[in-house]
């Protein structure tokens, strides 16, 4: 199965970007216009957009909490 230039992954279909020739498949980019997000990037529309991740921290656990952890599992 092909694999596509800009994500990595195997696709059944992938199209070839008429600006830099990458192959990719429709999640990365505009079968129709034939443009990778890459280059929809570079022409100032909407390519990929950046999700926002929380913030988390990771929590330090006592010797009770890992009592309770041994006990349930």
């Amino acid at each position: 199965m092909p694999i596509c230039d800009i994500c990595g992954m195997e696709a059944v279909t992938l199209y070839e970007c008429s600006r830099c020739g990458a192959k990719f498949c429709d999640e990365c980019g505009d079968p129709k216009r034939l443009l990778c997000y890459d280059c929809l990037d570079l022409e100032g529309e909407e390519g990929w957009v950046e999700e926002e991740w929380e913030e988390w921290e990771e929590e330090e656990w006592g010797e009770e909490d890992w009592e309770e952890w041994e006990e349930a599992n």
